[in-house]
């Protein structure tokens, strides 16, 4: 038996996991079924099922912003999968012809920064994101590379 102090901690790199975070940003707030749906959007398989190596972790609304921070969470396999999808229904959901707010906005999605949490580096969450920005379904949508 351990004694009181010992502290035990398995870090999630030990386990093999390797994992990143998108923090999606979203030109909504207002209308929270809409940042609902995006978020939901990240969170399904194709066939509906929900995804066990993807969470969403935190949804930020600035009202006055008009804007959403979206904390996606997955392995480093699935966060592009799941971007694109919460991309996709941002698309399809948020009209940028009546969209208002004190924000300067891109676009429907304008910030996609991935960041690694754990098992991989900068190098690969760039390559996760250089990968998305040139997938055909997005094409048609003007996402911009910087």
């Amino acid at each position: 038996m351990l004694p009181f102090s010992t502290k035990i901690t398995m870090s999630s790199s030990r386990l093999g996991l390797r994992l990143a975070v998108c923090l999606l940003n979203i030109s909504e707030a207002r209308r929270k079924y809409i940042v609902e749906n995006v978020a939901k959007a990240a969170l399904l398989e194709t066939n509906g099922q929900k995804h066990p190596e993807v969470s969403v972790l935190n949804i930020f609304s600035d009202q006055e912003y008009n804007r959403s921070v979206i904390t996606i969470a997955a392995s480093v396999a699935e966060l592009g999968n799941s971007i694109l999808a919460a991309c996709l229904e941002a698309f399809q959901s948020i009209d940028m012809e009546v969209q208002e707010g004190i924000h300067p906005c891109l676009g429907a999605v304008d910030l996609i920064p991935i960041y690694p949490l754990s098992g991989i580096g900068v190098e690969e969450c760039g390559a996760v994101a250089r990968t998305y920005t040139v997938t055909s379904s997005v094409k048609t949508t003007r996402i911009r590379k910087f």
